[in-house]
């Protein structure tokens, strides 16, 4: 592990998960939308602080000095000791992301095969199926039983990164309604939209099937 003090190393006080009786996940409009305010405004300082204050400067030295609040070097939050979420990594996180302790990472981004630019053209955002939640959620579970830790990310960190770490947490045995509250205490970030809190409580009530077949 490294000494860097802007790697954050994952938590070691963070309890194990415990099944739990199955409650009704609810989408939260008034967070989506105030949290979604605070995002941009972070958003943009980040672009300034990039500017004022680049890495490894002295200008950064000295902002660091005065306790000048600057963005997260690793765009990334621990949800357990093994499982962490973020938003998209550049070339330069790697080394970063692997003295975090990072052993694998999971983008969400490329689990489309429709063209992004023409979905997003006509404001068109498509949740991942169930299958897909189904295979990555025993993929990332596996590596965790292993001893890896892992980072599931997207563009922002906000949605579908999200959707996919509460349905690692699902597939471990927590209900939807606690693993979605558990990321976003963990991540101020999370906040999916209406149609990934509805396909969780798809995913939750198809691991359920499953487990009872």
């Amino acid at each position: 592990m490294s000494s860097d003090p802007g790697v954050t190393p994952p938590p070691t006080d963070t309890p194990e998960i415990i099944p739990a009786e199955r409650h009704y996940v609810q989408f939260s409009g008034p967070r989506w939308f105030f949290t979604g305010i605070v995002r941009l405004s972070y958003r943009g300082w980040t672009h300034v602080a990039a500017f004022l204050f680049p890495e490894d400067s002295r200008a950064e030295r000295i902002a660091l000095a005065l306790h000048i609040p600057l963005p997260d070097k690793l765009n990334m939050s621990w949800i357990t000791p093994h499982l962490a979420v973020g938003g998209r990594i550049r070339p330069g996180d790697i080394k970063a992301l692997a003295e975090a302790g990072i052993t694998h990472v999971v983008d969400t981004r490329s689990e489309y095969s429709d063209d992004p630019q023409a979905l997003a053209k006509e404001h068109i955002v498509r949740p991942l199926t169930i299958e897909q939640m189904l295979q990555g959620s025993q993929w990332v579970q596996e590596r965790m039983e292993q001893g890896g830790r892992v980072l599931i990310h997207c563009e922002h960190g906000v949605g579908r990164s999200v959707l996919l770490t509460c349905a690692v947490l699902v597939y471990g045995g927590m209900n939807a309604q606690d693993a979605l509250q558990l990321v976003q205490q963990k991540r101020w970030q999370a906040s999916p939209n209406h149609r990934q809190v509805k396909r969780l409580r798809e995913f939750e009530s198809a691991v359920a099937a499953l487990r009872s077949a």
